[in-house]
C-alpha cells in the first residue's frame, strides 16, 4: 500500500498570503462602515500650535475636517470625553488650517493622536482606533506617563 504526501509548495503560502489579506481588507471597510461620525457639537479645544507650559499628559488629535475617517476617529474622542471627564485633556489641530503643524511634528498620515508630555511627545495612536481600545491606551498613559 502506498501513501501519498503532500507537501508545501511556494504558491500555496502566496495563495493563503492573498486569502488572509483580502479578508483582513472586507473586515475592516465593514468595520469602519459601522461606526458613525462625529456630530457638529465638539468637546476638542482647537489650537493653533503645541506649546504646553507644565507636564500633564495632553493628547493632540491631528485631523482633516473633510476626512470621514477623522469623522469616525473623532466621534470615539468626542465618546470618550463625554463618557470620561477627566481625560480632559484632549486637542485638535486642523491640517488644513495649520499645515506647519503637520510637517513640524512629522505627521504622516491622519487621523493621528500624539501624546505629550510638556513639550515632548511620547506616543503617537494612528489611524482609527476603536473606542474601547482608545479608552484603554488613554488609561494606561495617564495612569502611567
Amino acid at each position: 500500500m502506498s501513501y501519498k504526501t503532500f507537501k508545501l509548495k511556494p504558491w500555496h503560502f502566496i495563495v493563503a498570503t492573498m486569502i488572509f489579506y483580502i479578508i483582513t481588507v472586507i473586515i475592516s471597510e465593514f468595520r469602519i462602515k459601522q461606526m458613525p461620525l462625529a456630530s457638529g457639537k465638539t468637546n476638542l479645544v482647537e489650537l493653533d500650535e503645541i506649546k504646553f507650559e507644565n507636564d500633564d499628559i495632553r493628547f493632540v488629535f491631528f485631523y482633516d475636517r473633510n476626512s470621514q475617517l477623522c469623522g469616525k476617529m473623532r466621534f470615539n474622542i468626542e465618546k470618550l470625553i463625554e463618557n470620561d471627564q477627566e481625560l480632559i485633556n484632549f486637542y485638535a489641530i486642523d491640517i488644513n488650517k495649520n499645515p506647519n503643524a503637520f510637517f513640524e511634528h512629522n505627521v504622516s498620515g491622519i487621523p493621528n493622536i500624539l501624546v505629550f508630555k510638556g513639550d515632548k511627545e511620547i506616543k503617537r495612536i494612528m489611524g482609527v482606533v476603536p473606542y474601547d481600545n482608545l479608552r484603554r491606551i488613554v488609561r494606561t498613559l495617564k495612569d502611567n506617563p
